[in-house]
């Protein structure tokens, strides 16, 4: 089953304040290859446990190699997701570079973002 994958605002200025101010000007490469699995369907990552849901929807956090700082996965971008699995729908909520500690969203965070943007 593909599933549409769609960015959140809140997403899509995440990656613009890393491109504008941190200068990664990868980071479009570096998250494509998890945008093709998800489309795909495969829910890649670590499910978010401290995050409740209905049944049939989850919240993931899949790790993507930041190349502009030539580190591995374990170094890079944090993506979170949101899946609702009987629409088919993914929301990508947020991105962090895992060393912005001050960016890093807490689980209130997470849940107030799915609720605005994917309710």
């Amino acid at each position: 089953m593909n599933y549409d994958v769609i960015p959140t605002p809140r997403f899509d200025s995440d990656v613009e304040f890393y491109i504008k101010k941190r200068k990664y000007r990868h980071i479009r490469n570096d998250i494509a290859p998890i945008l093709i699995e998800l489309e795909k369907g495969n829910l890649i990552g670590d499910e978010i446990s401290g995050i409740s849901a209905k049944a049939g929807e989850h919240t993931y956090k899949v790790r993507a190699a930041n190349t502009d700082m030539k580190q591995g996965k374990s170094n890079g971008y944090r993506l979170i997701y949101y899946a609702i699995q009987d629409d088919g729908v993914i929301f990508l909520l947020t991105l962090y570079y895992k060393k912005d500690d001050n960016r890093i969203p807490t689980d209130e965070e997470i849940v107030g973002i799915i609720e605005q943007y994917c309710k």
